[in-house]
């Protein structure tokens, strides 16, 4: 391979291969690393995070809403060891797409090839306020103590802001809604607690196009959830979210804040126009040769001018499409076919079911999506969504 490996290491890889590293290790840095292996199981494939544990995103809300917790869709990334995969826990601290290397626990890496997967970073901070008097419930870590103030509420104005946009799993916010209305209504409160909704977007869920926003939104009117579009949140004080057409007061407020590509990828000169690494939407290859970008740190525009979701099983879909390019490299065979920008995403209801918002997102001249209504069908393959990945993945 082209570069050297790091001190200590050289007994437990193997030199002489091509090395394919992997920066980041959620839904498409995972899919890249396994599918590769399959796909070339001489190649050597690397995959760096700062974490050893990968948990599934769509937990969090069922911790929030006491329906499951955190822990039980968690899995250690050491487990990728089974499909050949070397993980590396370590803080990566720079990377140079013309070397193709990345500094990381104080060693330096280096591959044949490039996989940025590095996801998007909440920034609360660009909100002011925002930290100090509101729950991130994009943060993991944020979860526990939410659903503690939730559980101590009896009474009050519950207000669920999304305060930057786009951010990862645009369903979710809407979900949490429907999920805290089934558990208020469970312990016997919900006509004690006001639950509201409040976006920057223009429609609740662009992505949906105007038919979904519109289900979502009759199905929070059925449950007497309050929404509102278009409101640009400026600060947040002690019991009052200030937007740009008027405060708002509330007892609790969770939020998705604002999100953007890590620092360590702007510096190393991989963001574009859009503050997000651009990519060729078939190949998602970067400007920079046999390097590539999958999942929430990317930014693929539509036909319609809005940005592909970032949703788990986009970011997975365009690991197993790189991951097929770099083997189809190795071997010298032809391109593997386009990235479709395909994709599923489901909306929990509660009670048991879920919508699904199913998406041909690179139809022209407007993506061609379609709401399947909510059903205990669609919430079982939710379920089965999770768990054939982490078995898939992890193993049993």
């Amino acid at each position: 391979m082209s570069g050297r490996l790091p001190r200590g290491l050289a007994s437990e890889l193997t030199p002489a291969v091509a090395r394919t590293l992997i920066l980041g290790g959620g839904f498409g840095g995972i899919a890249a690393a396994t599918t590769l292996r399959q796909l070339a199981p001489d190649h050597e494939v690397v995959l760096i995070d700062a974490t050893d544990e990968f948990s599934m995103g769509l937990r969090k809300l069922w911790e929030l809403a006491g329906i499951g917790t955190i822990s039980e869709g968690t899995r250690g990334r050491s487990a990728l060891a089974r499909h050949g995969v070397h993980p590396v826990h370590a803080r990566i601290e720079s990377i140079d797409p013309v070397a193709k290397t990345a500094a990381a626990g104080g060693e330096v890496w280096e591959g044949d090839y490039l996989v940025i997967a590095l996801g998007a970073e909440r920034r609360p901070d660009l909100v002011p306020g925002l930290a100090d008097h509101a729950h991130d419930i994009w943060s993991k870590a944020g979860i526990a103590e939410a659903r503690r103030a939730l559980e101590q509420l009896g009474s009050g104005r519950v207000l669920i802001t999304v305060t930057g946009a786009p951010y990862p799993c645009p369903p979710a916010p809407y979900e949490c809604a429907m999920l805290l209305d089934e558990s208020f209504r469970n312990r016997g409160v919900r006509d004690a607690v006001d639950l509201a909704t409040a976006t920057l977007q223009p429609i609740l869920m662009p992505n949906a196009g105007g038919a979904g926003s519109r289900y979502v939104g009759d199905r929070l009117e059925e449950r007497g959830i309050a929404h509102s579009t278009k409101r640009k949140l400026r600060a947040v004080g002690p019991g009052v979210a200030q937007f740009e057409d008027g405060d708002e007061p509330f007892d609790l407020m969770l939020a998705v804040p604002p999100h953007r590509a890590p620092e360590v990828v702007a510096d190393a000169g991989l963001i574009g126009e859009s503050g997000w690494v651009e990519v060729d939407k078939l190949t998602l290859a970067t400007g920079f040769d046999d390097v590539y970008a999958v999942g929430d740190v990317t930014m693929i525009k539509l036909a319609n001018g809005l940005p592909l979701p970032k949703a788990g099983i986009i970011a997975e879909r365009e690991g197993e499409r790189v991951a097929a390019a770099i083997a189809a490299g190795l071997a010298g065979t032809a391109e593997p076919a386009a990235f479709a920008g395909v994709g599923v995403c489901f909306v929990e209801t509660g009670h048991g079911s879920a919508a699904m918002v199913d998406g041909r997102f690179f139809a022209e001249p407007e993506p061609d999506v379609q709401l399947v209504p909510s059903s205990p069908e669609n919430a079982a393959a939710k379920r089965r969504f999770e768990s054939e990945r982490l078995e898939s993945w992890f193993g049993s």
